[in-house]
């Protein structure tokens, strides 16, 4: 339990920070949308290049954990994409926004850290989030951007691939997969401008929990249940299953699989979301609530598994 609220109480601090800066007038929502901004064209993007640049490629190890994410990932966004269009009539932006929020967690700033300091969980752990961020930010993008009239499929994924976080990642592991060195002032620039996005992000949404006026709780309860049950029960429990299904016997693997999947929801979530202006309310309820839930997922995955 230390290990998660080492980590998970600043990350709600930060927001605290925000909300607080907001209520006092030091900050407003103006500032809010100037550090999403910052967030999604640059320090975002730098800092998954630097991580996915700092990490070797996946091989045939890593075959297994992969293939169980993908696959869990896949379910949970698509799932939640038509499921919320079902239930709650969404159209397509916003039921992109939904499952994307239903399958995207806090691995960069909440899973990381913890997964550093286990012996055997951050080279899994890492490949997840290259699988994660080459993948499934793109699909995600592409659901949930705004549609042009008459364009299809293609047509709306090729804009996804513009993404600046897709860019970032995907630059960061053919910067990988070439055996260039990341050292040196070159390194020093993408660690100082990454470290920047986790924090600011957070207090961006604490910006915009403190400025935004919310609809009633009873309006948006359903949806946010809905993604919480997503990304908390059923994408970890599709792909622990699939893991071993597909023979994924190392303790260290099925241990970084636990915890790259009961991570929250994550706030790059909420950033894209503000970007494309479109379920904001929702995704920053999201992150929330899963953050809270986190305390106890994660702390059962290290009691189970570290």
């Amino acid at each position: 339990m230390s290990a998660v609220l080492s980590v998970a109480l600043p990350v709600f601090a930060i927001i605290a920070a925000g909300f607080a800066a907001a209520r006092f007038s030091a900050l407003g929502a103006d500032d809010a949308q100037a550090l999403n901004r910052f967030v999604f064209r640059l320090a975002m993007p730098v800092a998954l290049f630097g991580l996915a640049a700092r990490t070797d490629p996946p091989g045939i190890a890593d075959l297994g954990i992969a293939g169980a994410y993908a696959v869990a990932a896949a379910v949970a966004m698509f799932g939640g994409y038509f499921a919320s269009k079902v239930f709650f009539k969404l159209n397509s932006a916003e039921a992109g926004a939904h499952g994307f929020s239903s399958t995207l967690g806090n691995a960069v700033f909440l899973g990381l850290p913890i997964a550093m300091n286990i012996d055997g969980w951050s080279r899994p752990f890492i490949v997840l989030m290259l699988i994660e961020g080459t993948i499934f930010i793109a699909i995600g993008a592409a659901l949930m951007a705004p549609k042009e009239k008459g364009a299809g499929i293609l047509a709306n994924l090729s804009g996804a691939l513009r993404n600046p976080l897709v860019i970032g990642m995907a630059a960061g592991f053919i910067y990988s997969a070439l055996g260039l060195p990341l050292t040196g002032p070159f390194e020093t620039f993408f660690d100082y401008l990454g470290r920047a996005a986790g924090p600011t992000a957070l207090v961006s949404l604490g910006l915009f929990l403190a400025t935004h006026k919310f609809p009633p709780v009873g309006q948006v309860a359903g949806r946010v249940a809905l993604i919480a049950a997503a990304k908390m029960a059923l994408l970890p429990a599709i792909a622990l299953s699939l893991a071993l299904a597909l023979g994924v016997s190392d303790p260290n693997y099925i241990g970084a699989l636990a915890l790259f999947t009961f991570v929250p929801t994550g706030v790059v979530t909420f950033i894209m979301a503000s970007q494309y202006g479109v379920y904001k309310t929702e995704t920053a309820a999201a992150v929330l609530v899963t953050t809270s839930l986190s305390i106890v997922t994660i702390s059962g995955v290290l009691w189970v598994f570290a």
